[in-house]
């Protein structure tokens, strides 16, 4: 009798396992989240040790949900479809309080955008431990080091996100989620295929590899600085050298940044990528673009963000300039592919993908390909 009941329990504490996994294809138990509102919409769940400024990439996370699926300028399609935003928070909820600390929650440099979206504090982890998720605090916390120096490991960990649809089924788990480029758009994919909303037919056969020496494939410019029926093109600009970088994302990487200087051993963004080539000392003589596929309405939301001012946004939005430049990823989205072309439409400097070692070099190679140009 007892190896009968022992064996249950095992098989019973089996199977408790199994529908806390939390997979793909499995179905969400929705309620195990209190305090939450229900409905039949998509939902993006957030599972995130902290919203604070402490968080390096709270605001992105808050600021690329919130304008891509709260507000849904991800989409061109008028019937965008309905996106419950969520975020479950390892932390308590420390908006309004006064806190005597070295930093202020309210601070102006944490600007997170929450308008539209769930917010559930769970500072002990209850939720998590409901739904068989290990919470932040326990992952990180060590008794051997101080709290003020574990605190700070506690809210840089990656967040887990999961993407639902109508009927609480998994379709999407990702254990690295920090608004990174090479994530939002995968997830943007997802979202775009079960709802049958814009999706994207990418032809991965007209994906070209391109040479120093090649002539630049020629297209029209599209983005926020161009009308809808505009049929100027790249190569059409015979005075200027031409700097052409992909980047994977929109609202990908910390918000905001300050680059006043370049710190070579941060990791690069989305957001480092542009501002860096915008500040290019050879004005008057280089022109330089920075491509994606998004939306205008987005695009015009990041150039605000970043604050730029010599860089033009691209919108490619079918993915036809990258597959020419050999920049997409079958992922789907950009790699960090940059391109120099001369005044003749010929490429002088190809990179598929920059590291952010060559791409602080940049510059320096951009200045010599320009200066020793004998035209």
């Amino acid at each position: 009798m007892l190896r009968i009941c022992t064996l249950l329990f095992v098989v019973f504490s089996l199977s408790f396992v199994k529908a806390q996994n939390l997979n793909v294809g499995d179905q969400f138990p929705i309620n195990k989240i209190e305090n939450l509102d229900q409905s039949s919409h998509l939902k993006i769940i957030i599972f995130t040790p902290s919203l604070y400024k402490t968080n390096d990439y709270a605001s992105m996370l808050t600021t690329s949900l919130y304008y891509y699926f709260v507000q849904g300028l991800a989409f061109t399609s008028k019937n965008s479809p309905k996106i419950d935003v969520i975020y479950v928070v390892n932390e308590e909820d420390k908006w309004g309080k006064e806190v005597k600390q070295s930093f202020t929650f309210n601070d102006s440099s944490n600007q997170n955008k929450l308008n539209g979206a769930q917010v559930i504090y769970d500072d002990y982890g209850k939720v998590y431990q409901s739904l068989g998720l290990k919470p932040f605090k326990q992952n990180s916390i060590s008794t051997i080091i101080p709290v003020s120096l574990s605190a700070n490991k506690i809210l840089v960990e990656s967040s887990i996100l999961f993407l639902l649809d109508k009927d609480n089924k998994i379709i999407l788990r990702d254990n690295d989620y920090r608004a990174q480029g090479e994530h939002l758009k995968p997830l943007e994919k997802w979202v775009k295929k079960i709802s049958k909303t814009d999706e994207i037919d990418v032809d991965l056969k007209t994906n070209r590899i391109l040479k120093v020496g090649d002539k630049a494939p020629d297209f029209i410019l599209n983005g926020p600085n161009y009308e809808n029926n505009s049929s100027i093109k790249l190569l059409d600009d015979t005075s200027n050298f031409k700097v052409l970088t992909f980047y994977p994302a929109a609202f990908s990487g910390q918000i905001l940044p300050d680059f006043t200087s370049i710190d070579k051993k941060a990791m690069m963004t989305c957001a480092a990528q542009i501002q860096l080539i915008d500040h290019n000392p050879l004005l008057g003589k280089v022109k330089s673009y920075a491509i994606s596929s998004s939306t205008n309405p987005l695009l015009e939301r990041w150039k605000s963000a970043l604050r730029t001012t010599n860089i033009t946004y691209l919108n490619d939005y079918n993915y036809e300039i990258s597959l020419a430049y050999n920049s997409y990823n079958r992922l789907g989205y950009n790699n960090r592919a940059t391109y120099v072309i001369d005044k003749d439409g010929i490429i002088v400097y190809a990179n598929p993908n920059l590291t952010f070692e060559e791409e602080a070099k940049f510059p320096a190679i951009l200045e010599e390909l320009v200066l020793n140009n004998k035209n």
